[in-house]
C-alpha cells in the first residue's frame, strides 16, 4: 500500500510549483532534509526549476546523506541523482558531489539479476564536472568512456562533446574504431564528434555513412548535417545520388535539412515537387524544424501546390499549421 503521508506531502510539494522561489525556499529547504528519498527528489526538482542556488550547501548535504547508506535509503538511486541534476543545471561549482557521483555504482537487486542504478547519475555528474570546468575532467571522462553501463558511455561522449576540448576528439576517434557491443554507442560517439571537431572530423565521419549498422550510418549523416557547412551538405547530396532505395533516401531528408543552408532547404523542397511521395512525405517532415520560418513556410506551401497531392497537404497541415 502506498505510503499516504508521503503521498500527501508530495501533493503539497506539487502546490508550490510556480510560486515565487523567496516564498518557497524554506519549504523546500525543510522537505529536502527528508529521510524519504521521494521527498527529497521531489524537493530537488523544484530547487532546480525555481533556481534556487542558494540552496546549494542544503543540496550537497542531501547528497552526502543519501550515500551513506545508498542501497536502503535511497532504491533506484532517485534522491542523488535529482540532487545532481539541480547541481548541474543550475551551474553549481559542486566537485565533491560530481566525483562522488561520477564513481558511484549501486547494484540492485532486479529480475534477471542486480542492475546498476546509477548510471544515470555518473553521466549527469560528468556533465556537471564539464560544466565547472573541473581540472583533470578528462581523466574521468576515460573511465567512463568504458564503464560497464551502455547508458554512462554514451553520456560520457556527450560530455566529452560538451568540453569542447580538442583532446576529446581523439577519444572519440578511439573509442569509435574500438567499436563498442552496443551500436547506440559508437552512434553518439559519432554525434559527439561530428559536434566537437566539425568539419575536421569530415572524412573519418564519412566513412560511416557506409557502414552495414543502420544506427552507425544514420548517425553518421546526422553528425554531417549538424556542422552545418557547405562540404558536410555536399557529402550527403553525393550520397542521395549514389543510393536510389527510398528507405535510404528517406533516412537522409533530417540530415540535409540539419544543415540549415539554403542550398539543403531548396534540395528538400525539389524532393517534395518530385519525388515519390513517402519520399516527399520525409522531406515535409525533415523541414519541419522551419516551422517558425514564414518565408520558408510559404515556399513549401507553394511546392505543395504545383504538386497537387492529398496526403503530403494534410502532413503539411499536421505538421506546419495545426
Amino acid at each position: 500500500m502506498p505510503d499516504r503521508s508521503v503521498e500527501a506531502t508530495l501533493t503539497k510539494l506539487n502546490s508550490l510549483r510556480g510560486m515565487g522561489s523567496l516564498a518557497i525556499a524554506p519549504e523546500l529547504q525543510k522537505f529536502l532534509a527528508s529521510k524519504t528519498n521521494l521527498i527529497a527528489a521531489k524537493s530537488a526538482d523544484l530547487i532546480r526549476e525555481a533556481n534556487l542556488k542558494s540552496l546549494q550547501p542544503q543540496l550537497e548535504e542531501a547528497f552526502a546523506r543519501f550515500m551513506k547508506t545508498p542501497t536502503t535509503t535511497d532504491k533506484g538511486c532517485g534522491a542523488k541523482q535529482a540532487v545532481a541534476n539541480a547541481l548541474y543545471e543550475m551551474g553549481c561549482d559542486a566537485q565533491d558531489v560530481f566525483l562522488t557521483g561520477i564513481r558511484h555504482h549501486q547494484m540492485e537487486g532486479a529480475y534477471g539479476g542486480p542492475v546498476d542504478t546509477a548510471a544515470e547519475l555518473r553521466g549527469i555528474c560528468a556533465l556537471g564536472l564539464v560544466r565547472m570546468a573541473y581540472r583533470d575532467v578528462m581523466v574521468e571522462l576515460v573511465d567512463l568512456l568504458v564503464d560497464p553501463s551502455h547508458q554512462s558511455r554514451i553520456m560520457a561522449a556527450r560530455a566529452i562533446a560538451y568540453s569542447g576540448r580538442d583532446e576529446g576528439a581523439l577519444l572519440l576517434r578511439l573509442k569509435i574504431l574500438s567499436g563498442d557491443k552496443v551500436d547506440d554507442v559508437t552512434a553518439e560517439c559519432l554525434l559527439a564528434l561530428g559536434n566537437l571537431a566539425r568539419t575536421k572530423a569530415l572524412p573519418f565521419v564519412r566513412r560511416y555513412l557506409d557502414s552495414p549498422y543502420p544506427a552507425l550510418a544514420e548517425a553518421a549523416a546526422m553528425a554531417l548535417g549538424e556542422m552545418r557547412h557547405e562540404s558536410a551538405l555536399a557529402v550527403l547530396l553525393e550520397e542521395w545520388e549514389r543510393i536510389s532505395l527510398a528507405e535510404s533516401r528517406k533516412s537522409l531528408t533530417l540530415p540535409i535539412a540539419l544543415a540549415r543552408l539554403p542550398r539543403s532547404v531548396e534540395f528538400l523542397i525539389d524532393v517534395v515537387v518530385k519525388q515519390p511521395e513517402p519520399i516527399a512525405a520525409a522531406a515535409i517532415e525533415a523541414l519541419r524544424i522551419y516551422r517558425h520560418d514564414d518565408a520558408t513556410r510559404a515556399k513549401i506551401q507553394n511546392a505543395l501546390n504545383a504538386r497537387k497531392s492529398e496526403a503530403l497537404h494534410a502532413l503539411f497541415e499536421k505538421l506546419f499549421i495545426a
